[in-house]
């Protein structure tokens, strides 16, 4: 096996959850950026971290975020194929509990329900990596980063000219086309991509045990442009810009309509993101920030026809490097999340700071962060964490931190009878790896919890435990609303992971969690995975093919009404063949067992499908 290989694939599918010590020589070829918003080496970082590689996503060939972050251990649950509504689960946290951010730049929808991210319409255009931060980041981050922090970061400029094309075409009419070329010209940088997926999709609706084959499908289409550019003022001076624009529209299934084909929502989001940094050293710095989020849905026969919001964001910060392995970080932010349909707008102030020192074998990390709201009480939340190294491939690690949520703009609309406050959250985990074992342990306690108070039973539109928001577009609710639950709602769990090579050229993967995530009364919330497996192999002993076969046990998990949508395995596999040098082909089969399961009750999910692709660089 070639040693470049050995490294990528090492790096790319092994040090997402523990340190490969045999097959990496050297971690610190991963740095992250989010644990402390300074660039790190990973095995200087005391959180609990996962890096999953641009080189994984492109190994496996995933198309979709939500489907990426699978492999990072988070639960998905999507109402229907590509393109639909969809929640996710860190740690047992729902959708809005998880600050997500494209190159650091927020992406939350201030207009949604919880205030989540809408992960459904990201593609995996041009992302050199996913960094997932797991635990309480508001000391670090803010509100809303409770469960963690995942930041996708995209690719940026190659020192030479480099353009790369990939061609796929799949099952449902599915046809993917993307381009991007990047180059470092003298002082100014710049890396363009342009992305574009269609797809002709499945029933987005379809009722348990039939097939969305017997219902009219629902498509999707999305356009994403990407653009990273750089100037170097100065030896010392740089300014850069980024920017993100996605463009979706996806059919849908009105409530108990598998059949029609007139709903359709358009979806336009719009990231952008200007810096500017004056390096006193390679260690130290100063760096201003402006960014901003725009959301522009559309849906004509919806409940609500437009909704518009965007995040705004001002902040400075500092880096100081006292000494050759301990930094200071401090910064002041100004943010805004703004509704512009309902004319409703959240601001705040933010001062934070975190502070890093390598003792030898001893790593500590502190960070302390005081908000101050317009609409709510101020709020001081913190981090502690410490890593010690017993050995090069034997060390401990834990974290201890605090966390707020404050409401969104979309629940103070609701919420016409009750003061909503802030929610606050405990959180620790502890990790040991041991050469290729890795086990972690978290735990989180909640209190003042928000829910949708609803006193009908379960029903569709009136998931007061999930990420389903009400059903009207007014007020006025009698007895509905949203509303602060007394007494704590716990979420705990454990992972346990080993990666080795174990025959010469297959790798193993093996990974197994338990999750447990209770409301104040000691019920299960719904659309957690309470138990889930994986078993992964890659193989690289015939020159120029990898082979790859990837299973994935997924446990109980209870939907509304305790109806069971668990319990199933699924296996995928892919075959990448080197043509040339420059020129790579592809065949992945996923779902090969042709296995029929559903995420969320009532909604559709992919049978067995196939995906054929070439990928040229020049």
């Amino acid at each position: 096996m070639q040693k470049k290989i050995r490294l990528s694939i090492a790096t790319a599918l092994l040090v997402t959850t523990s340190g490969y010590g045999q097959l990496v020589e050297d971690l610190g070829m991963i740095t992250v950026t989010s644990a402390t918003k300074s660039e790190q080496s990973i095995k200087d970082v005391t959180s609990n971290v996962e890096v999953i590689t641009g080189a994984e996503l492109e190994e496996k060939h995933i198309t979709t975020v939500l489907d990426a972050l699978r492999l990072g251990g988070i639960s998905i649950a999507q109402s229907g194929g590509i393109g639909q509504q969809s929640s996710f689960f860190l740690n047992g946290f729902k959708s809005g509990h998880t600050l997500v951010l494209i190159d650091g730049i927020k992406y939350n929808d201030p207009t949604t329900t919880e205030g989540q991210a809408q992960l459904e319409h990201l593609m995996i255009s041009d992302i050199a990596q996913i960094e997932i931060i797991k635990g309480a980041q508001s000391g670090i981050w803010g509100a809303n980063a409770v469960a963690g922090v995942i930041n996708i970061i995209t690719k940026k400029a190659t020192k030479e000219l480099i353009t790369n094309v990939n061609i796929e075409f799949g099952s449902n009419n599915t046809k993917k086309t993307g381009a991007n070329i990047s180059q470092k010209v003298e002082k100014f940088s710049y890396f363009l991509g342009a992305n574009y997926i269609s797809t002709d999709g499945i029933s987005a609706q379809t009722p348990r045990g039939k097939s969305s084959e017997d219902y009219e499908a629902d498509g999707y289409t999305n356009k994403t442009l990407n653009g990273k550019f750089g100037y170097e003022i100065t030896d010392n001076d740089a300014v850069k810009f980024n920017i993100t624009d996605i463009n979706a529209k996806v059919e849908y299934d009105p409530s108990g309509e598998r059949n029609e084909i007139d709903n359709e929502v358009t979806q336009k989001n719009r990231l952008y993101k200007l810096d500017l940094q004056h390096n006193f050293n390679d260690k130290s710095y100063l760096q201003t920030s402006y960014a901003k989020t725009n959301f522009n849905k559309e849906d004509p026969l919806g409940y609500t026809t437009k909704f518009k919001g965007n995040n705004q964001e001002i902040s400075l910060d500092g880096k100081v490097a006292y000494s050759l392995d301990s930094f200071l970080l401090l910064g002041t932010i100004s943010q805004k999340s703004e509704d512009e349909i309902k004319n409703k707008e959240i601001k705040s102030t933010g001062y934070y700071l975190t502070n890093s020192n390598i003792f030898d074998k001893l790593i500590l990390t502190e960070s302390l962060r005081f908000d101050k709201y317009d609409l709510f009480d101020d709020a001081t939340t913190g981090k502690i964490g410490a890593k010690y190294n017993f050995a090069q491939d034997f060390s401990l690690s834990g974290n201890y931190g605090t966390a707020y949520k404050v409401p969104v703009l979309s629940q103070i609309w609701y919420n016409a009878t009750s003061n909503l406050q802030p929610e606050t959250t405990k959180s620790s985990d502890i990790t040991l790896e041991i050469k290729n074992l890795k086990a972690t342990y978290f735990e989180s306690v909640t209190t003042n919890l928000i829910e949708w108070k609803d006193p009908t039973p379960y029903s569709a539109t009136s998931d007061h435990r999930g990420d389903t928001p009400p059903g009207t577009d007014n007020n006025t609710y009698g007895d509905d609303y949203y509303n602060n639950i007394s007494g704590k709602s716990k979420f705990k769990g454990y992972e346990i992971s080993y990666n080795n090579e174990i025959l010469n050229h297959l790798l193993l993967t093996i990974i197994y969690n338990k999750q447990s995530a209770k409301d104040k009364d000691g019920k299960d919330l719904i659309r957690r995975i309470k138990e889930s497996a994986k078993f992964n192999l890659d193989f690289y002993g015939i020159e120029k093919l990898h082979l790859g076969l990837y299973t994935q046990y997924i446990g109980k998990r209870e939907d509304l009404g305790q109806v069971q949508t668990g319990k199933y395995t699924l296996v995928n596999t892919v075959a990448n063949y080197d043509v040339s040098k420059n020129l790579k082909s592809y065949l992945k089969i996923d779902n090969l067992t042709d296995k029929f399961y559903q995420e969320v009750d009532g909604y559709g999910t992919m049978g067995r499908t196939f995906t054929v692709g070439i990928n040229a660089t020049f």
